[in-house]
């Protein structure tokens, strides 16, 4: 029962202002329709829930791992500016990577699987404290692509050692009383980001 992440970047940008120290108006949106990707990914929703046959991955026989979950977040941004005024548009989603998650036959349980879907919600949580940091960032024109690339670089990070924190208090949800515990922790973090 472990994570292995992973990420993608994918920026853009159309320059039709020289590159000053210009404070750049941000417009941020958060995509969580499964209409825009691969059928190979889920979009995280928090109303939608792995599923056992979302694991469609071949599994390692020389892991300890009954069952690992491939989830991550991503953003594409496109830079813009027309009389004077510039703007940096930045689609962020979280999703669950089918073909790099899977499941040995000894995992496929609802314990198990409620396990790696809190790795899912995991790359949820490090997806909206990603955006919140966006948000908090003032993007210049001459410097927002180092910019982007610290934030998700440092978000990337961030989540990186939320997940290794889940698999260690809960020794990969063998410890069912740590697992409760963090299954409240993570649902209650989610609904403080969502209201926040």
């Amino acid at each position: 029962m472990m994570y292995k992440p992973f990420a993608a970047l994918v920026l853009a940008a159309i320059f039709t202002l020289a590159a000053t120290a210009q404070t750049i108006e941000t417009n941020i949106v958060f995509n969580n329709s499964n209409a825009a990707i691969d059928n190979r990914y889920i979009v995280y929703s928090p109303n939608q829930k792995l599923a056992l046959d979302n694991f469609e991955g071949k599994p390692d026989a020389y892991s300890d791992a009954v069952a690992i979950t491939s989830s991550g977040f991503l953003f594409k941004a496109g830079f813009r500016s027309k009389a004077g005024k510039a703007t940096l548009d930045i689609q962020v989603e979280c999703s669950f990577d089918k073909q790099l998650s899977w499941m040995k036959e000894r995992g496929k349980t609802n314990y198990v699987l409620g396990h790696e879907q809190h790795h899912f919600d995991i790359s949820y949580i490090s997806t909206l404290l990603f955006i919140k940091k966006l948000k908090q960032t003032r993007f210049t024109t001459g410097q927002y692509r180092e910019q982007l690339q610290d934030v998700y670089n440092n978000a990337i990070n961030d989540m990186q050692q939320l997940q290794n924190k889940y698999d260690e208090e809960t020794k990969n949800g063998q410890l069912k009383d740590k697992q409760e515990e963090s299954s409240k922790k993570i649902a209650e973090q989610i609904a403080s980001l969502v209201e926040g």
